[in-house]
């Protein structure tokens, strides 16, 4: 593997603490989506990893980000909800509506254009799938261990067990 590029992203003069990212994804056009729970703020930045536009400002801690369409994202929060969000070709971010959620959620991403699969903590069930009007499903034919699971562990068990999910 080679290191492409670097970047040290600045704590700005809204900044509360010096940036964290937890939740990446990839725009289709190649500009690159982050969250920064530390300071509530969802960020676009290009191909050399500079921040493009101004971040969006959530009033609550953003977890988990996903592409859903050329312009559109979901990002998990901290208040069991997931904002969804458009993305303008100038990099002007706004909230087009949230989703309430019936547990807390972490990691997100796509399962299919219309749903979402999500990592869930302080809930018995670890995963659970979501569409954009709402509806909250469980995984039918999959079995999980029955047991509550901590932030931590809902963070790693998205990318360890996405495959099986398909």
């Amino acid at each position: 593997m080679e290191l492409l590029v670097s970047v040290d992203i600045k704590q700005t003069g809204d900044d509360w603490y010096e940036p964290l990212l937890s939740g990446l994804d990839f725009l289709p056009d190649g500009r690159l989506v982050a969250v920064d729970p530390w300071n509530c703020k969802c960020l676009i930045l290009d191909d050399r990893l500079q921040i493009q536009g101004t971040p969006y400002k959530f009033k609550t801690y953003p977890y988990g980000v996903v592409c859903l369409s050329q312009c559109e994202l979901a990002v998990t929060t901290y208040i069991e909800k997931v904002c969804l969000l458009s993305v303008g070709p100038d990099n002007v971010i706004s909230l087009t509506r949230q989703i309430r959620t019936s547990t807390k959620v972490f990691s997100i991403c796509c399962m299919t254009t219309t749903h979402m699969v999500v990592s869930t903590y302080d809930d018995p069930r670890p995963v659970r799938m979501i569409n954009q009007t709402s509806v909250e499903f469980d995984f039918d034919r999959v079995l999980f261990k029955r047991r509550r699971t901590n932030l931590m562990r809902a963070s790693a068990r998205m990318s360890l067990q996405r495959t099986r999910w398909y």
